[in-house]
Parts: structure tokens; sequence; C-alpha cells
């Protein structure tokens, strides 16, 4: 998969990339914005997870790569449920790179939502961010998704926990 919109490509994971990969797995930051948790990644528990990706088919998980700054970071979709064309969202930009804030994560959304519907035939996507991610809130919301209701108390950082948002985008509200 190679998928271009404005100055930004989608394109599938490389071996060259598990080290950009692991990074941003390994990253507190990154970590400490998205839902879920994460143990830090090893090269040998990286390589493994690279060779499941081809016979994965619920999952498409892409690097964001720029003309001037080569790959970026990841969007993906997950638990992609064929029989009621929906997939779960999420986003990644290396901090490495210094690039946050400059738009790359929304056209990245843009991207990957339009993949979405017009090529896999999607109906809807949908995001849980956690409360405090403001800027990934504000990206979905440029993007055209919609504020769908709060999980209260779902997630568990830092010694407390926090409240889930939930954004959703159906096919045809996406805003270029």
């Amino acid at each position: 998969m190679n998928y271009t919109y404005k100055d930004i490509t989608l394109r599938a994971i490389e071996e060259s990339d598990l080290e950009l990969v692991r990074e941003m797995m390994n990253d507190p930051e990154i970590e400490s914005m998205t839902g879920g948790y994460s143990f830090p990644i090893s090269e040998y528990q990286q390589k493994k997870w690279f060779e499941n990706l081809l016979t994965n088919n619920q999952e498409v998980r892409t690097i964001i790569e720029t003309k001037d700054f080569g790959a970026i970071g990841l969007v993906m979709l997950t638990d992609i449920d064929w029989k009621n064309r929906n997939a779960q969202f999420h986003s990644k930009i290396a901090t490495s790179k210094n690039l946050r804030g400059k738009g790359y994560g929304t056209k990245a959304t843009k991207a990957l939502v339009k993949y979405a519907f017009e090529q896999l035939n999607l109906n809807l996507i949908y995001s849980e961010i956690l409360k405090y991610n403001l800027p990934s809130q504000k990206a979905k919301e440029k993007c055209g998704f919609r504020k769908d209701g709060v999980l209260r108390n779902r997630i568990y950082k830092n010694g407390k926990y926090h409240d889930l948002v939930i954004w959703s985008i159906q096919k045809g509200e996406l805003i270029e």
C-alpha cells in the first residue's frame, strides 16, 4: 500500500522502519498520551511483531512519510470489523522528529480515513483518546470526527484513572 495525500505518503512498514517504531513504542511521552499501556519492546520482540504483520487481516498499519523528513510516525486501523465495516484509528508521531503541531498528524488522519472509506469500503472509523490529550482531539475535529461520548475512568496512568473520549467519523463526513 502506498497512498499519497497532499505532502505525505502512507506506506507499508519496512524492516528499515523498525528502529523508529521501537523508539516510539518505548517513548514515555508517547505512552503517556495514548490509551492502554505498553511495556518496553526489545529488538527480538519487534522482529516477531513485524513478521506477524503480514498475516493479520484485522489491522492496517502504515508509516507516515514526508518528502522533507522521511518517516515520522505511524497511523493505523485496528480491530477491523469486516462485517460491520468499522475500525479503530490510532496514530503516533515520533517525538525525536520535533514535528508535532505542524499538521502532519491531521493530514495522516485524513489520508488513512480516506483510504479506509474509498479503498476498504469501511463505513465508520472510531478513536478512543485520553481526555487530557487535547492535540489529538483537535486533530480529529479538524478531520470531521464527532465526539460520541466519554468512557469514565477507563485508563490508569501515573497513579490515577482517566476518562477516554470516543470520537467517530462516517463515510461522507471527512473534511478535506
